[in-house]
């Protein structure tokens, strides 16, 4: 049966034609072999196959949105899904639980994709999810991250000196490894030594020295850090500060004179002095070692082929005026061409805020001041805030304005 397709009939050229006809002798997974050869093309990050009523919606995550493909007849969804779990390794019959598994898969003469499969058993029957595993994207500067020229001189002003700690801050999927991997490509190509301490160890960076935390043969975090500090280190990097004993490791380490950078789940800057009191750090500790928070967002990039200017929607409007926000006075609309795929976006871009604490900022920490006084006191001495940031990029045209509004900022009071 020919599959019916919603507004994003290009993402999958090469998959359409084959789902009207059943695969031949030899063939059993050239439908799935099309599958990913668009989804690589379409630059996703997952494909998922979604059972509904008597059918299948096949779903690519673009940018960090999922965005329907196509909607095909049950039987050739689970098709597909029979074909991806042979490739994974994985038991073609239905199963009752989660199962997992993983293949690679040649995306040139030179080059591997590894992709992970995961099925689950829904009411409407097994769904299934492929994730695209590859290292995270560093950059050149901070700059090209999509962080201000103010900002971006406050890092390279913490990185030139010695100690303290910077934590990069945000929920998951808000782009804090690549940021972290950008600030370790710059020191890669100094004169630092880098030591990492991470559990587990995801992708390995040329330059840098790497040590994978194992527990079971006694190299947790506190007598991973005594060791790494024999090394004698500029430089240490906690892969994600996640456990009092990651946290404890942190500050071992900022504390001996050397520079620490960690990953931290956070909403905000100040979010991560309430995150570090929850992992058993005192006010004190935080004080004296914290020295810059680096918080942020992803929020997709228009087309800058097909983006138009237009007016905000009204609802938009008054979501501004309800937190006493000014409307921009441009803004831009996507509206989906050739380039994107009929998307109107192309690739993402980091919504930031940077705080470098003052004495003033430590000396309220100290206080044991809560969230809402440290963003008061950032807001009262002009610090931009995340969500300025992201009205300042969707009045430059870099973004929309609704996805500024989806990203879930803090809100400044």
């Amino acid at each position: 049966m020919k599959p019916t397709t919603d507004r994003h009939p290009r993402l999958l050229p090469s998959l359409a034609p084959l789902l009207e006809n059943s695969p031949g002798p030899g063939d059993e997974a050239l439908e799935a072999h099309a599958l990913l050869d668009d989804a690589i093309a379409a630059r996703a990050t997952d494909v998922h196959l979604d059972p509904i009523q008597a059918a299948y919606r096949i779903r690519l995550r673009i940018d960090g949105r999922v965005i329907d493909a196509v909607q095909v007849d049950a039987a050739i969804g689970l098709r597909l899904v029979n074909q991806f779990k042979v490739l994974s390794g994985l038991n073609p019959v239905p199963t009752l639980v989660s199962a997992e598994g993983s293949f690679s898969w040649p995306r040139s003469v030179d080059e591997e994709v590894f992709l992970r499969v995961t099925a689950v058993n829904c009411v409407a029957g097994e769904k299934l999810a492929i994730r695209f595993l590859a290292s995270p994207r560093s950059f050149d500067d901070t700059l090209e991250l999509g962080i201000g020229e103010h900002a971006s001189q406050g890092i390279r002003r913490w990185m030139d000196a010695t100690g303290g700690m910077l934590l990069v801050a945000g929920p998951t999927g808000a782009g804090k490894t690549t940021t972290l991997y950008t600030l370790l490509n710059q020191l890669r190509l100094t004169d630092s030594h880098v030591v990492t301490l991470e559990d587990p160890v995801e992708y390995e960076i040329p330059g840098i020295n790497q040590i994978q935390v194992d527990s079971h043969s006694g190299l947790d975090f506190v007598s991973g850090t005594r060791s790494v500090l024999r090394l004698d280190p500029d430089y240490v990097l906690i892969g994600e500060v996640r456990s009092p004993a990651s946290a404890q490791a942190c500050l071992n380490v900022s504390s001996s004179g050397r520079s620490l950078m960690g990953t931290l789940h956070s909403r905000d800057a100040v979010g991560v002095i309430s995150s570090l009191r929850h992992l058993e750090l005192t006010d004190a500790e935080i004080s004296a070692n914290l020295g810059l928070v680096i918080a942020q967002r992803l929020v997709r990039r228009l087309c800058e082929h097909c983006r138009m200017p237009g007016e905000p929607a009204p609802g938009d409007i008054d979501w501004l005026d309800a937190i006493g926000l000014p409307v921009p006075e441009r803004v831009w609309l996507a509206t989906g061409c050739a380039h994107c795929n009929d998307i109107g976006y192309r690739g993402r871009t980091g919504v930031f805020e940077v705080w470098q604490l003052t004495p003033e900022d430590h000396a309220r920490i100290l206080r044991h001041a809560d969230e809402a006084i440290l963003r008061r006191a950032l807001l009262e001495r002009g610090e931009v805030l995340m969500l300025s940031d992201g009205l300042a990029k969707a009045e430059a045209g870099v973004t929309t304005l609704r996805e500024v509004l989806r990203m879930g900022a803090i809100l400044p009071h």
